[in-house]
């Protein structure tokens, strides 16, 4: 029976094939016993047919096998021969004629290059540039696969003969693909394949070879060679389980004479099919006259039994007739699956009973599914960052509520549209090249930057490819996260490099870095005047390298105490390079969280003029320190070096050293951070002659003091700035009055929140940063119901109580990003942030309802107060604090003259 045949059957109502299938048992049956000897013998002798003929077809397969695996293996040795002898194109064509002794496997060569364009040809080289393969599928797959491939049967462009091709790529000595080797091998040539047609299987029976997809490479009857099945009637015969299964024996033809045992196997060296066909007629002659007779009787007796049976199995099928219907119907009425229903106690009952369950699940288990995509899909909605997927199409298949800050359109409205509609055509020709990328497979990060609603913004762009188990690229996922803060605070971190960069290049010293290996990675602009060297030359050179043998063995030990983690400080008179000059040098080791010293920080500055002053001022020190000791204050100068020449008393209090430990040392070995940038501005500043003045913070003894120095410049006889006067006065009472003044200005003296002044503030960023993240935010104008009542009949202290109290619990009912302060009188206000639906602030609102339920302790009497609350909500738009504060305002009206005890929200215009 055909497959055509066979649907047909299945369209038969199921009783009428029953009653059929029982006819046609109970005739085989009796058909079996009256000719139980004729049917033992004809199986026995099918099987020894099969048996004989799947052993021969075996044979032949892995004959057939070993012969192509041959050729390949040749075929690739080949290959790799010529791309080991590095030859140009121009040599291709002598090399390839001097494998002649390969004409047993291949009946020719050719050599292409990588765009097809063929190089050689063994037998016809005069072909050479005229024939174009880029195209063919034996070398896109020879390519792509850098491996031997064998090709589909084709017609020779040259000869017009079918012939097969296989494709081997070369490769250099450096693995680089170079070109691609072709064999050929002739159908209808004296060749293995035409060998294997030409075989026999008794008188009349043959072999022939097809491809998996089923056009013949082999066959006795050449006209058949490179014609599809599907070209030939009836698929010539051939079963289609041929193409499907790997090995087996099945029967072939029309029936009839043409009926014969087809054997075949699939090879494992190329996808093909190696066929054997033996004819029935000539395989089983001897007893296909008693066969004919029991089908005549078998017959008889069929039509005989199809009424009775027939009766029968209407009779015992009409429950599973009911049972169909109801399946028709489960989409329609899935209800029918929940009634009540009784059934029968046979396999037909347990059929319905059982899938009227399965019924019940799947509806369980579809909820479920719905319920879980809802829980992603408000969890996606509520990211910070824009989270999509986009198909291989450039489709849009889902994408979170943060698409519509990125292009203006809601995310229901993106499904199903392309990249290019939403973002734009100039937006999505910056963005192609990514595209392009992370379709190939790569996973992509990029930077952009974009302006929407009239602000610059920074955007981190990720895209990962969605890769199928076979390595095709379905489409990829998006994120898009918000670093416009980031890029703000890398901004600034290279301005203030650069700062520091400037700063030391005009400080009067050699200041460098010198790595573990003692060679110098950073040197300000004053190394030269220092050593002599420019600073170009200087960095990557040792310290040896740079001062030469002498000096550098007196600072060996002094470097190796450096990097050894010891900060390091002396003098030394340098006479290299001519410099006669004495030198104080400062060695900071650079050591990591680890404990590892990975270089250190050093500090050269010429001290000569120092040391002269030195002796002048030795003269008058006595006197200076006798008064200047008992100052409270600290009082120093620092020379031209940044150097302590002279300090009072109390700077051992504050370095916790003594004072000879203290004088004649720099000052960068003493301060640090904050404090040695700053000093080292206002100490440039007096160096240059101006007096000049600042204020800082410093831990002294343990205490952190506020303290205000003054930096005024020595000059000399000829007004030469020769230092600097330093004081440096106590200055933390004033700075806390200062603070408690500033906190009354800015504070609520009774209830300690943030007052008028400090809400405008407060309001207004709150607005910008509503505008900058696209969330929405609040205003709420609260005020206590009968407050006035309250300080008529208790008085003013209990009215103060109520506020303290009332302002209490409004803290207690918000985020600790959110803010609340006072107006004035029984009014407050508080400010939301970050809301992504009004129902976050309607929240807040009743939990503050809900808190004033609680009687209030005032003069030690319970109270019941209420609060009436009026929220304005941002949305899109910019709106000032105090536009937003006016509708809140309106809204608390609406409240009051409703009658209180109530909130009312107004969205902003």
């Amino acid at each position: 029976m055909s497959p055509k045949q066979f649907f047909h059957f299945r369209n038969i109502s199921l009783k009428t094939r029953l009653s059929l299938a029982v006819a046609l048992l109970f005739v085989l049956a009796l058909g079996l016993l009256s000719a139980l000897a004729i049917s033992v013998f004809e199986k026995t002798l099918e099987k020894v047919i099969e048996a004989r003929q799947s052993t021969l077809i075996a044979n032949m397969a892995d004959e057939v096998d070993q012969k192509i695996n041959l050729r390949r293996t040749a075929l690739t040795r080949l290959a790799h021969d010529i791309g080991a002898a590095e030859l140009d194109k121009d040599q291709l064509q002598d090399y390839l004629g001097q494998f002649h002794s390969l004409d047993g496997l291949f009946d020719n060569f050719s050599i292409v290059d990588l765009n097809g364009d063929q190089l050689a040809n063994m037998d016809s080289p005069e072909t050479r540039g005229k024939i174009n393969v880029a195209n063919r599928d034996y070398f896109k797959a020879a390519v792509k696969q850098y491996q031997a491939v064998i090709s589909a049967p084709l017609k020779s462009g040259l000869t017009g003969r079918p012939l097969v091709l296989m494709s081997a790529p070369i490769f250099n000595t450096r693995g680089s693909l170079l070109f691609v080797l072709l064999g050929t091998i002739e159908l209808t040539h004296d060749s293995f394949l035409s060998e294997l047609s030409n075989a026999k299987i008794g008188e009349t029976g043959y072999f022939y070879v097809l491809t998996a997809k089923g056009s013949f490479v082999s066959h006795p009857d050449q006209s058949w060679i490179l014609k599809n099945l599907s070209e030939l009637p009836a698929q010539g015969g051939i079963p289609a389980q041929v193409l499907q299964q790997a090995e087996g024996t099945t029967t072939s033809g029309k029936g009839g004479n043409d009926e014969a045992i087809l054997s075949y196997r699939h090879l494992k060296s190329v996808d093909w099919i190696v066929a054997a066909v033996y004819p029935k007629r000539e395989a089983f002659s001897t007893i296909a006259d008693v066969r004919n007779h029991a089908i005549v009787a078998s017959i008889a007796l069929l039509l005989g039994l199809l009424l009775l049976t027939w009766w029968f199995m209407y009779w015992q099928l009409s429950p599973l007739q009911k049972l169909r219907d109801k399946v028709n119907n489960a989409e329609a009425e899935p209800d029918l699956a929940e009634a009540d229903t009784s059934y029968h106690k046979d396999e037909i009952g347990d059929l319905a009973k059982a899938f009227d369950d399965a019924m019940r699940k799947r509806r369980a288990a579809e909820l479920a599914l719905s319920n879980s995509e809802n829980n992603l899909r408000l969890i996606a909605d509520n990211m910070s960052a824009f989270i999509g997927y986009i198909d291989k199409h450039e489709r849009y298949t889902f994408a979170n509520k943060k698409i519509e800050h990125l292009f203006g359109i809601p995310a229901h409205q993106v499904i199903g549209r392309a990249v290019q509609d939403i973002a734009g055509t100039p937006f999505y020709l910056q963005t192609q090249p990514y595209i392009a990328r992370v379709m190939t497979g790569l996973w992509t990060r990029f930077e952009r930057r974009a302006e929407r609603k009239g602000v610059l913004e920074w955007d981190r762009v990720t895209y990962v490819p969605d890769v199928s188990r076979d390595g095709e690229v379905l489409g990829f996922f998006v994120l898009v996260e918000d670093i416009t803060d980031f890029k703000r605070i890398q901004t600034d971190l290279m301005l203030s490099e650069k700062r520091i960069l400037t700063i030391t290049d005009n400080i009067p010293a050699m200041i460098a870095y010198v790595d573990a290996h003692e060679r110098y990675q950073f040197c300000n602009r004053y190394s030269r005047m220092m050593s002599g060297v420019d600073q170009a030359e200087i960095v990557g050179k040792t310290v040896k390298e740079v001062f030469g043998d002498e000096p550098y063995l007196e600072l060996k030990e002094k470097i190796h105490r450096a990097l050894n983690g010891e900060a390091v400080s002396f003098e030394r008179f340098a006479t290299e390079r001519g410099l006669y000059k004495h030198l104080q040098y400062e060695y900071v080791p650079d050591v990591n969280t680890e404990g590892e010293t990975l270089g250190f920080y050093a500090m050269i500055i010429d001290v000569s003029d120092r040391k002269e002053a030195e002796l002048k001022l030795q003269a008058s020190e006595g006197l200076l320190r006798t008064i200047a000791d008992n100052i409270p204050a600290f009082v120093s100068f620092i020379d031209t070096d940044n150097h302590f020449q002279f300090v009072n008393r109390p700077y051992e209090t504050w370095f916790n050293l003594p004072l000879v430990a203290i004088r004649g040392r720099a000052l960068s070995s003493l301060l640090s951070g904050d404090l040695l940038e700053l000093h080292q501005t206002h100490f440039m500043y007096a160096l240059s002659g101006e007096r000049t003045e600042f204020e800082i913070e410093i831990e002294i003894a343990g205490v952190l003091g506020h303290y205000h120095a003054t930096y005024v410049p020595q000059f000399n006889d000829v007004g030469k700035v020769i230092g600097v006067n330093s004081l440096i006065n106590d200055v933390s009472d004033a700075k806390a009055v200062e603070k408690q003044l500033l906190a009354l200005a800015r504070f609520d003296s009774l209830t300690a929140l943030p007052n008028r002044n400090q809400l405008d503030e407060r309001m207004e960023q709150a607005s910008a940063r509503s505008q900058r993240t696209g969330r929405l935010m609040a205003i709420m104008f609260l005020d206590i119901d009968h407050f006035k009542d309250i300080n008529d009949n208790l008085g003013h202290h209990a009215g103060d109580e109520v506020l303290k109290e009332f302002a209490s619990r409004l803290k207690s009912c918000i985020r600790q990003t959110d803010l609340v302060g006072r107006l004035g009188g029984d009014e407050f206000v508080i400010i939301l942030e970050g809301l992504n639906a009004h129902a976050e602030a309607e929240l807040v609102a009743g939990k503050i309802i809900q808190a004033m339920t609680v009687p209030v302790i005032a003069e030690g009497q319970p109270h019941m107060i209420t609060a009436s609350i009026g929220i304005a909500i941002c949305g899109e738009k910019k709106h000032s604090g105090e536009q937003m504060l006016k509708k809140a305002d309106e809204a608390l009206y609406l409240v009051k003259k409703a009658g209180r005890n109530n909130f009312k929200v107004l969205q902003m215009d």
